[in-house]
């Protein structure tokens, strides 16, 4: 049986081209200093037909047809979006476990969560695990299910390996529950895994710093530490609650700072070694997300304003003393920020309108490249070779770094060019793109 409906197509791929070069000639004039107004640009087209072609990428997927599949139908989220943005989930990009296995998860704050692997082979769920982290270095792993928390030093693609240490959420409960006895917590979730925006092991596996939206905590072995908010702030406040929105952390790859906030905090650094807290002033409104160069001198704290934010470079060195905004460099003015990960060319920043933005340590940019929906996370092979990027539209992005040319229906500056995608809608198993 024929899938492909060859009008639809060829539609799809001159309507593809003709998008991309009318935003990309847009974006090379506002580049270069020209007022524009975004209503010249036409309509994408492909809106209009995204449900037949959607049913032929389901069609191709069980017929294995996927080489010829890419070819006809060149894989997009931007027309996507009006049809299928109740189904559209966001996908966490854990890491790379070798250059071809990746680990992510879906299903945030859900019963339904779920961590995967793929590779070009496709994907292996494990249901019984809801939400992964890594370490900074990218070789522990941190695997959450109903009963705690596994520590597991480079898993391959079952997710199976050494075993560095086992957190019960009973024992993490029981711990914050003696700390905080009349505050709402982490200790009173019932699914306590539900609640997980990131969890970062190190330490060899002794310690591992959990953020959920009801707070960030510090877990050593058998002691669990509340950072943020912090418990000085609970009282003054009378807070009755550990609630936070927009909550991040970062762990140093040498394990000695943890970069922290939130929506109501400044930017928060802790210096393990010194056992010292700094608090910095963001260059925007609020507080939105960390990382860490990765040789742990430098930490890049953005906060954002509505969809757009500034990010500053900190250098831990001169922190002490140095906490007002002034004395920190700009390196971008314009992305709200959901994550970063760092390149040999500079760090490539995520930001709310589907954009990725490398910028170099000098705070110019080397290339942007657009996706398609706000990024959630971001992942670069062992080698630097490939660029896992997970959306909130529900998509997994492979892109190649080192290709020498973009292709003609991408958006951007650089010449990324996307090799696979995998589909990760609420309803449906994971098809490839």
């Amino acid at each position: 049986m024929n899938w492909l409906k060859e009008n639809i197509a060829e539609t799809w791929r001159s309507e593809g081209k003709r998008y991309a070069k009318d935003v990309n000639a847009f974006v090379r004039r506002g580049m270069a200093g020209e007022q524009q107004d975004e209503s010249e640009l036409a309509e994408d087209a492909r809106t209009q037909i995204s449900t037949e072609v959607w049913e032929m990428v389901k069609q191709a997927n069980l017929q294995g047809d996927l080489e010829r599949l890419r070819l006809e139908l060149p894989a997009a989220t931007w027309p996507m979006n009006e049809h299928f943005q109740s189904a559209m989930q966001a996908v966490r990009v854990v890491g790379y476990l070798n250059t071809e296995t990746i680990v992510f998860t879906t299903g945030t704050f859900t019963e339904n969560g779920c961590v995967y692997t793929a590779d070009p082979n496709g994907c292996l769920p494990f249901s019984h695990y809801s939400f992964a982290g890594c370490s900074s270095d990218g070789v522990d792993y941190a695997l959450a299910g109903s009963d705690g928390i596994r520590i597991i030093r480079q898993p391959d693609r079952q997710l199976e390996g050494k075993e560095l240490a086992v957190y019960r959420w009973e024992d993490i409960q029981s711990s914050i529950q003696k700390a905080l006895p009349r505050i709402e917590s982490l200790a009173d979730c019932e699914h306590p895994e539900r609640t997980l925006e990131g969890l970062i092991p190190f330490n060899d596996g002794r310690s591992v710093l959990i953020f959920s939206n009801y707070g960030i905590y510090l877990v050593e072995q058998d002691q669990v530490s509340l950072l943020h908010p912090d418990l000085a702030e609970i009282e003054e406040y009378e807070l009755e609650d550990t609630q936070i929105d927009m909550g991040h952390a970062a762990v140093s790859r040498d394990g000695r700072w943890i970069a922290y906030g939130s929506q109501v905090s400044n930017h928060m650094v802790l210096d393990r070694e010194q056992n010292k807290t700094y608090s910095l002033y963001p260059e925007s409104s609020y507080p939105h997300y960390a990382v860490f160069t990765a040789d742990s001198l430098k930490v890049w704290f953005n906060a954002c304003h509505f969809y757009n934010g500034a990010t500053i470079q900190v250098q831990l060195e001169m922190i002490d003393g140095n906490e007002s905004k002034e004395d920190w460099p700009v390196m971008d003015e314009n992305a709200r920020v959901y994550a970063a990960v760092e390149l040999d060319a500079g760090i490539v920043l995520g930001d709310a309108y589907g954009y990725l933005y490398c910028v170099n340590g000098d705070g110019q940019e080397v290339w942007r490249h657009f996706v398609g929906s706000t990024i959630y996370s971001l992942a670069s092979s062992p080698d630097q070779s490939k660029l896992a990027v997970g959306t909130f539209g529900g998509m997994l992005h492979i892109l190649d770094l080192h290709s020498d040319q973009m292709d003609e229906y991408a958006i951007g500056t650089g010449t990324l060019r996307e090799i696979e995608r995998f589909v990760l809608w609420r309803g449906d198993e994971p098809l490839r793109w």
